[in-house]
């Protein structure tokens, strides 16, 4: 049983070094297709939009026949859209490449903690889940300074070809790990019941915080930040590559420690509540950005924590695990994607000023919404 943990410790650390390099990789090269910053939103747009639906059909799918089939998909859809953006020169061609990472990441999703329940059993469950968040952001933050490097030294299409070549290594680890057998996708009817279904209504308040909590970090990883510090600070490759790696790294940190040393509640709070200053103050600091970065870095592990406390009260119970997940993120990605799609259109018209400022006042409510959450269960 500890063996198949390790082994899925390793799919998760590749797939997040994938999925990160890819996440610098792409904004940097549609700047460098000099597409406009409205169009570069809106495609980007595309993988939590799509993301939230197939989450949930993929999360019901490994319910009812097993993960298997779900990760291998998952795998295939990573390689080709990694063929379309080398191939690709059109926003239609990318706006499909898009949509295979969003099968990459609903199907990974959609299993990942299934998996870790199966194999580390129910107990201790949210301190499980949060350490695997901590060993794959560190993977993540390697992936982000690898694939800064690699553009710099070498090239977008060269760069392209190493995730490809990752990509087959994951399918190859998945189909070795993965013992059980492949099933074709269950009958509508039986995925309709299990996803629509009725829920608490504190499913839905945790599921709310998680959303808050989850958006903005999210936002500033995939669109923002890589923007910003490419296009207004002038970074290059290679220096935005290391702040976001910086701020992947970091936030393992803190999230680890966290685990580790069972920091209290309101220590986490204390640490979320220091991205607000934080997001407020970088617009101001110029080239000093990687300081409010270090903070927000730490304040995001911290908030991963409380994050997986409430996933795992209101999941670890439940039959159907994969759905319930599935579900109760099912309002973040809702958010990130309305948030992705208008934040281009807010920078075209307001300035990178007004999106920070609107994410320092999401972090703000996160933290008097989750305080009163927790002090109202005394948890």
């Amino acid at each position: 049983m500890r063996n198949t943990l390790k082994k899925l410790f390793l799919i998760d650390m590749l797939y997040a070094f994938i999925a990160s390099s890819l996440a610098v990789m792409v904004p940097l090269y549609l700047i460098d297709i000099e597409l406009d910053v409205v169009s570069i939103g809106l495609l980007l747009s595309i993988v939590p939009l799509s993301f939230m639906f197939l989450r949930l059909l993929f999360a019901s799918v490994a319910d009812t026949v097993g993960t298997k089939t779900v990760e291998v998909l998952e795998s295939i859809a990573t390689i080709a859209a990694i063929m379309i953006y080398v191939f690709s020169s059109s926003a239609r061609g990318f706006a499909v490449a898009q949509f295979g990472e969003a099968v990459r990441d609903a199907g990974f999703w959609a299993t990942a903690r299934t998996d870790i329940v199966r194999a580390n059993g129910k107990k201790h469950l949210d301190r499980a889940f949060a350490y695997l968040i901590g060993i794959r952001q560190l993977a993540d933050g390697f992936g982000r300074i690898a694939i800064g490097f690699l553009i710099l030294y070498f090239s977008f299409q060269v760069s392209f070809y190493i995730m490809f070549v990752l990509s087959l290594l994951m399918l190859v680890l998945i189909l070795t790990i993965n013992k059980n057998p492949f099933c074709g996708f269950p009958i509508a009817k039986i995925l309709v019941k299990k996803i629509f279904h009725k829920r608490s209504k504190t499913f839905w308040v945790d599921s709310f915080g998680i959303a808050m909590q989850q958006l903005v970090p999210a936002v500033l990883m995939a669109f923002l930040l890589p923007l910003y510090v490419y296009s207004v600070l002038d970074f290059g490759y290679s220096g935005t590559a290391a702040v976001l790696a910086v701020f992947s790294i970091v936030t393992a940190a803190a999230n680890l420690l966290a685990v580790k040393y069972n920091f209290s509640k309101y220590t986490l709070l204390f640490s979320v509540l220091m991205i607000v200053p934080a997001l407020i103050l970088i617009p101001y600091l110029g080239e000093l950005i990687i300081i409010p970065v270090l903070v927000i870095g730490i304040g995001t592990g911290c908030g991963n924590i409380l994050t997986e406390r409430l996933v795992s009260k209101d999941v670890s119970r439940s039959k159907n695990i994969s759905t319930e997940v599935g579900a109760i993120y099912f309002p973040y990605m809702v958010l990130a994607s309305l948030f992705i799609g208008f934040g281009g259109l807010a920078i075209e018209n307001w300035g990178y000023l007004s999106m920070f400022y609107l994410c320092a006042f999401i972090m703000l409510y996160y933290v008097i919404y989750v305080r009163t959450l927790l002090k109202r269960r005394k948890d």
